[in-house]
């Protein structure tokens, strides 16, 4: 049933990013970590969890397909395959490593205290203002390296889609099942209301088709950092603000029957407010509160020179790496792979090489082991 009043999606979205908020945070669920664990510790606790996630929303999704629940299928913020999804993926994941969050990763741990995070926060508002200056060259290159029409596999064949998904999920689920008999679901830990990684996944798939049923797409939100550093830039340079063909351009219009919807990363209420500038405030709210309630909010010191300069510059490497590639893990990672989005194929394999280069750049530069 999806919502046509912008109001209402921003309740449904601000009152989804405070139960994704209490989940990341209770599960300590960061991709950055997850990819920096499986790189530098061979641990892959939490990418098992991920792809648990994205297992369970490509079944949810497709299920919800044929129910007829999603409102559009497509989702209308998605395009077509650009090769710039393989750029924008690889500096997205150098960066989420480098800032030590990845865009909501970044956001819980913010709001439980953690400064570090919160210099990679202004790094990512600042990487979106940066991008700005310079999007019509990447709009053209986007189009240009634009590599076909269809938006996801489905588009393409329904029947290869439905015998993919069919053999994917078959094949994961024997997977599930002999990780279940070895006991690697079960992680031990000693934080009074941890939430283990596997039911943090599942709560996510399920919160995000939700989402995508009563908002018209699933969760996306470096739009609405572009959006908040809009902001910024009206007050203090309205003169520049209003030159700047970014902010003046909507990047997505819904015609849902009834009103037609619009929005982008201008200074003003629309779309991208109601689903991803909510998004962002929900997760911080819901972290915040979930982190006084079991007493374990505290701000913690500066970092150390270098990993300032590591966590803002990771932040600049994250908004740019996202607008390049017109999305982020969490639209890409969360949302396009369970929807079998060819954009989604190009950045995730681009993010992960990313990130491990990353690791090494952690490593070796800014933590010297």
């Amino acid at each position: 049933m999806l919502i046509a009043n912008t109001y209402l999606v921003f309740l449904v979205n601000l009152l989804a990013g405070v139960v994704f908020g209490v989940v990341l945070y209770r599960g300590d669920y960061c991709m950055a970590g997850m990819f920096r664990d499986a790189f530098l510790f061979r641990d892959f606790t939490l990418l098992r969890s991920l792809y648990l996630l994205v297992t369970v929303s490509m079944v949810l999704f497709f299920t919800a397909r044929l129910a007829g629940l999603l409102p559009f299928y497509p989702p209308p913020p998605y395009s077509g395959p650009s090769l710039m999804g393989l750029a924008g993926g690889f500096i997205f994941g150098v960066g989420m490593v480098l800032a030590g969050g990845c865009v909501v990763g970044t956001l819980y741990k913010m709001a439980s205290g953690n400064l570090a995070n919160l210099i990679g926060f202004f790094g990512i508002i600042t990487g979106s203002l940066l991008y700005a200056e310079i999007h019509p060259i990447f709009s053209h290159l986007y189009k240009t390296y634009q590599i076909g029409r269809y938006i996801t596999l489905y588009d393409l064949s329904p029947g290869i889609e439905a015998a993919f998904t069919g053999v994917f999920v078959l094949f994961s689920l024997t997977v599930f099942l002999r990780w279940k008999k070895k006991g690697i679901w079960d992680v031990k830990a000693y934080a009074v209301g941890y939430l283990k990684p596997w039911k943090a996944g599942v709560i996510i798939a399920l919160l995000n088709l939700l989402v995508y049923i009563l908002s018209g797409w699933p969760m996306g939100i470096t739009t609405g950092y572009a959006k908040i550093g809009a902001y910024f830039e009206k007050a203090l340079w309205p003169s520049h603000y209003a030159r700047v063909l970014y902010f003046q351009s909507p990047s997505v219009r819904v015609d849902t029957g009834d009103v037609v919807l619009e929005g982008g990363a201008s200074a003003r209420f629309d779309i991208i407010t109601a689903s991803e500038v909510s998004l962002i405030i929900g997760v911080i709210l819901g972290a915040f509160l979930i982190s006084l309630f079991y007493r374990e909010f505290r701000v913690y010191g500066l970092p150390p020179l270098r990993q300032t300069i590591s966590a803002f510059t990771g932040g600049m490497m994250i908004a740019i790496g996202a607008r390049v590639a017109s999305g982020c893990n969490v639209k890409f990672v969360l949302g396009g792979l369970g929807i079998l989005s060819f954009q989604a194929l190009l950045f995730v394999p681009a993010m992960t090489i990313g990130a491990y280069l990353g690791a090494i750049i952690l490593k070796k530069v800014v933590i010297k082991v």
